[in-house]
């Protein structure tokens, strides 16, 4: 089963300074999985009201599709080098 990350690294080297970051993603889900639950009647709701002009099927797969593509971000790393020892490290764990 896929989940999504818990935690982002953000790491950020310049010249002078070496910022290294642990970002707990898992607060994020779960206000995310509480807004989700609190507007999920709404959502309900413009599914049906939508479904015969087509949106309402978009409406309604919208959801899977986000969770499949953020479950994918897991051991996702972007490394950018500059010139002049510059780099930027993201990495999703």
């Amino acid at each position: 089963m896929n989940i999504p990350p818990f935690l982002m690294r953000l790491k950020l080297v310049d010249k002078r300074t070496c910022i290294n970051l642990w970002i707990p993603l898992f607060l994020a889900w779960l206000i995310a999985g509480l807004l989700g639950l609190a507007l999920s009647p709404l959502i309900l709701l413009l599914v049906l009201l939508l479904w015969p002009t087509g949106w309402g099927k978009f409406l309604w797969q919208f959801g899977p599709h986000l969770y499949s593509v953020l479950c994918e971000l897991r051991h996702l790393e972007v490394d950018v080098q500059g010139r002049q020892n510059e780099q930027v490290l993201i990495y999703f764990r």
